[in-house]
C-alpha cells in the first residue's frame, strides 16, 4: 500500500510549491489550526523589520513538508534500508507500509509541532505560561484532546498507515520517547527542521541574508549514525555536507546577534509581555495563560490588539499606549552578547537595584537573552560526520565554527524617551558601577 496522491497545493514564499494530503487539508482548516495565521512568527519584530508579519500558519506548512523530505529521503535510501530493518525489527515485507507510516507521521509533527502557541509566538513566555507548562505542552493537548477535531482527524484518517494521535504526540512532546527516534530529532533537536524553516523564512520577510544556508546540499548529504552503543539511529551528515552545516550554524548565530536580540525588538517584547499578562489578570486568570484548553484557544494576536487599542491612555503612559504609538524604553546598558559572566551577573545583580534607589521616579526593565551556538562541542549535542567510512564529531573537522562562544547578553531599559540628558546620565551611572 502506497500514500495517496497529494490534492491540494500551497504555494510557499520559501519552498515554493507544497503538496498536501486529504488529511493534512481537514486538519489545516480545523479552527485550532487557523488560530495560527493570528499568531505572528516573530511577535512584533515588524515594528524593527516591516516585512517581518508573517504568521506561525505558514512555518508550520514549511515544517510539515521539510519534515516528510527529510524523512523520505532517509528511509527510502538504499542503503539505509538494511540498516532501518535492523535496527527497528522490520521485514522485508512490512518495510514500504512502515516507511509510509514514518513518512505520515513526520509529517504530521512538523504540520502541529507549533500549534499550541500562544499569542505573538515566545513574547513572554517565560513569565505568562502556567508553572511547568510551555506550548509543546498545549500543542500535544490539541492534538489528544477529543474536544478537538485535529486528534480525531488523525486517527480515522490515518489509522490505515499505521498512524495514531498518540504517536505523533510522542514526536511533539518534550521528553517523549517515539519508535524510530531520528524522525523526533528531525522535529527537535540542533539541526532539526524547524530551524531550518525558521532560518530561511525569517531571513526573507526580515529583509536580511543572515539566515540562509544550503538547505539542498543539507537534504542531500543527510544520513543515519549506527554506531550508537544502544543501537539507535541517529542523525548524520555525509562529509560532503560539512560545510552546509557550518552554514547552517551561523545562520542560526546571525539571526540571533543581528534579529532577535534586536534592542529595539526586545524592547517591545518585555512591553508586550507586561500588557499581555495585565489583560490575563483582567481576565480573571492570575496573569497567567489559562490551563482549560477551550480558554487557550481563545488568545491571539488579534485579540491582544484589539484590547490594546481600546485601552491605550497616553496621559498614563501605560503599556497598551506605549505598544500603539511605538513608544518602546530606551536601552542605558548593555552588556554585549560575548560578555563576560562575571560582569554579567555583577551588572544584573547591582544595576536594578542601585537604579532603582538613585532614580526612583524613573520606569526601569531588564531583559536576558541567551543561546549556545557553541553546543556542537558538547557531547550533549554532538555532530556526527561520516568521512571516508568513519564517524567524527564537527568540532573535531570544523575551522570555520571554532571561535563560536555562547550567547548570554544584559540589557537594561529606561523610560527616558525625549530626555537625552537622562539617557545619558543612567546610561554614565551604569557603566561607571560595572566598570
Amino acid at each position: 500500500m502506497t500514500l495517496p496522491e497529494q490534492t491540494k497545493t500551497f504555494r510557499d514564499p520559501v519552498h515554493g510549491y507544497i503538496g498536501v494530503l486529504d488529511w493534512e487539508r481537514e486538519i489545516i482548516d480545523t479552527a485550532a489550526f487557523q488560530r495560527l495565521r493570528g499568531i505572528r512568527q516573530l511577535g512584533l519584530s515588524s515594528y524593527v523589520y516591516h516585512g517581518a508579519e508573517h504568521s506561525r500558519f505558514g512555518h508550520s506548512i514549511g515544517v510539515m513538508h521539510l519534515a516528510g523530505r527529510f524523512a523520505q529521503k532517509l528511509l527510502r535510501h538504499p542503503y539505509h534500508r538494511g540498516v532501518i530493518k535492523d535496527r527497528q525489527g522490520w521485514s522485508e515485507g512490512e518495510f514500504d507500509d512502515k516507511v509510509d507510516q514514518v513518512v505520515t507521521e513526520a509529517r504530521l509533527a512538523g504540520l502541529l509541532h507549533d500549534i499550541g502557541h500562544a499569542p505573538f509566538s515566545h513574547a513572554g513566555e517565560e513569565r505568562l505560561f502556567p508553572d511547568g507548562k510551555r506550548h509543546e505542552d498545549y500543542s500535544v493537548e490539541i492534538l489528544l484532546s477529543p474536544n478537538c477535531e485535529v486528534g480525531t482527524i488523525v486517527d480515522e484518517e490515518c489509522s490505515e498507515w499505521g498512524a495514531s494521535s498518540e504517536r505523533v504526540s510522542r514526536i511533539i512532546g518534550k521528553g517523549e520517547v517515539c519508535e524510530v527516534g531520528f524522525v523526533k530529532e528531525l522535529i527537535d533537536s540542533v539541526w532539526d527542521v524547524d530551524k531550518m524553516d525558521y532560518l530561511l523564512r525569517y531571513s526573507l520577510y526580515c529583509g536580511v541574508q543572515y539566515g540562509r544556508f544550503d538547505l539542498d546540499r543539507v537534504v542531500d548529504t543527510i544520513t543515519l549514525y549506527d554506531e550508537d552503543p544502544s543501537r539507535a539511529l541517529r542523525l548524520g551528515i555525509e562529509g560532503g555536507g560539512i560545510h552546509a552545516i557550518e552554514g547552517f550554524i551561523l545562520a542560526r548565530y546571525f539571526m540571533f546577534t543581528q534579529v532577535y536580540y534586536h534592542d529595539v525588538r526586545r524592547a517591545y517584547d518585555l512591553i508586550l509581555a507586561e500588557f499581555i499578562g495585565e489583560l490575563l489578570k483582567e481576565d480573571g486568570v492570575s496573569g497567567r495563560y489559562p490551563e482549560r484548553l477551550e480558554q487557550y484557544l481563545g488568545w491571539n494576536d488579534w485579540r491582544v490588539l484589539n484590547s490594546m487599542n481600546q485601552v491605550k491612555n497616553e496621559n498614563n503612559r501605560n503599556a497598551a499606549w506605549r505598544l500603539a504609538a511605538r513608544q518602546h524604553p530606551k536601552p542605558i546598558y548593555d552588556s554585549g552578547g560575548h560578555g563576560s559572566t562575571g560582569t554579567i551577573i555583577s551588572a544584573m545583580a547591582k544595576l536594578p537595584y542601585e537604579l532603582s534607589q538613585r532614580y526612583p521616579e524613573t520606569r526601569i526593565w531588564t531583559d536576558q537573552a541567551s543561546d549556545h551556538p557553541e553546543r556542537f562541542r558538547s557531547g550533549e549535542y554532538d555532530w556526527l560526520i561520516k568521512r571516508r567510512g568513519s564517524w567524527y564529531k564537527l568540532a573535531d573537522l570544523t575551522k570555520a565554527l571554532a571561535g563560536l562562544d555562547e550567547l548570554y547578553q544584559f540589557r537594561v531599559y529606561a523610560d527616558v524617551r525625549g530626555n537625552p540628558t537622562l539617557e545619558e546620565e543612567l546610561s554614565d551611572f551604569c557603566n561607571e558601577l560595572i566598570a
